[in-house]
């Protein structure tokens, strides 16, 4: 059975929730292309990776160290803690298989980012001039053209990722696809699931 949280819900870090309002306020001005990437990004894409993942999983073509994580939920206002599973940065069978996965993965969502910044264009040009239209199209298309300059350099840098060996208990090497920026580590799957 799957139960893994795949996408970080909005209403417990700031960024997102802000982005979310704003979206949602745009949305009204006529400026839909916000929302759509907040559903498609923040909802969807991490729910199709973690479905794939899951089957892949299952195959056993792919393995990720289980992770759980303490949650306290509220039903009918009594505190109730609970476990889940966390997505972790699976490990492949290969270098080649990650990096072909990974390639794949940012190439659908750079025409995902990429189709609602078209989309943003489109509104815009289409939108009435004035003051609030303007600013308020500024305020979606540059994070969204910042989202698809990010997964465009992730795309670039591919070749440059670095694989870290995990052995698992019954001796199998698995190789888990990481960037190295400054120094420091980023999970491709953190990079590949993220909103901004």
């Amino acid at each position: 059975m799957m139960e893994y949280q795949t996408s970080a819900l909005w209403f417990y870090k700031p960024l997102p929730l802000l982005a979310a309002g704003v979206s949602l306020a745009l949305s009204w001005m006529g400026f839909s292309a916000g929302l759509g990437y907040m559903l498609l990004t923040g909802l969807f894409w991490p729910i199709l990776i973690a479905m794939y993942l899951h089957r892949q999983k299952e195959n056993m073509r792919v393995w990720s160290p289980q992770e759980n994580s303490e949650w306290l939920v509220y039903v009918n206002a009594i505190p109730v803690r609970e476990q889940r599973s966390v997505l972790t940065n699976p490990g492949f069978s290969s270098p080649a298989k990650a990096h072909r996965f990974f390639q794949s993965a940012f190439l659908l969502k750079f025409i995902l980012q990429a189709g609602c910044l078209t989309l943003a264009v489109w509104q815009f040009i289409a939108a009435p001039w004035d003051l609030y239209a303007v600013v308020g199209s500024l305020v979606l298309l540059i994070p969204l053209a910042a989202a698809v300059w990010r997964t465009g350099q992730r795309l670039a840098t591919l070749n440059e990722l670095q694989f870290a060996e995990i052995s698992h208990p019954n001796g199998q090497i698995w190789h888990q696809a990481q960037f190295v920026r400054s120094g420091k580590t980023l999970p491709a799957l953190k990079s590949l699931l993220s909103l901004f």
